[in-house]
């Protein structure tokens, strides 16, 4: 028993040394969710634009979008499907879905680009004899590569108000 304990100190030590920090902990200037709760998410074209933004909308903003955003998010979604078996008869049986969305966030009064980044996601869905079938896969592995998007720019976007705003 006494040996966790030490162990529980030393590790505490250790992690106050080395300036570990929350990334989503509060900090002089406020941290880094309220910063994200100030960000005013663009719309994007398509279906799978608005379930992004949807998606970015509820990992960013739990409370609701701010009434006067700091910053501007400004998405561009691509989607792309490619054949990736093919039978005997030469008709496809699996197939990706890769979406890629670059994303630029600025300041909302002036414009000023503060961080840039891209994000990608990509997963596969089977394409069966049943077209409906076919249709619900891709709109499936689209909803989870969408979701996968939005968590890496909230990720991508609390590192970088983590590090300071300017």
């Amino acid at each position: 028993m006494w040996f966790f304990k030490i162990s529980c100190v030393v590790v505490v030590l250790v992690l106050g040394g080395c300036g570990f920090r929350p990334l989503y902990g509060q900090r002089e200037g406020g941290g880094a969710t309220d910063h994200m709760a100030a960000v005013r998410v663009g719309v994007i074209e398509d279906r799978a634009g608005q379930l992004l933004r949807n998606a970015l909308l509820e990992q960013l903003q739990p409370g609701g979008q701010p009434g006067l955003p700091l910053y501007a998010l400004d998405l561009k979604l691509t989607e792309t499907v490619q054949q990736l078996a093919l039978q005997k008869d030469e008709t496809t049986s699996r197939s990706s879905l890769e979406l890629r969305v670059a994303y630029v966030l600025k300041r909302f009064d002036n414009g000023a680009t503060l961080f840039e980044g891209v994000s990608r996601a990509a997963t596969g869905f089977n394409v069966v004899s049943s077209h409906f079938a076919t249709l619900s896969a891709e709109s499936d592995a689209r909803k989870r590569s969408l979701r996968v998007l939005s968590e890496d720019i909230k990720v991508q976007l609390g590192a970088y108000f983590a590090r300071g705003t300017p």
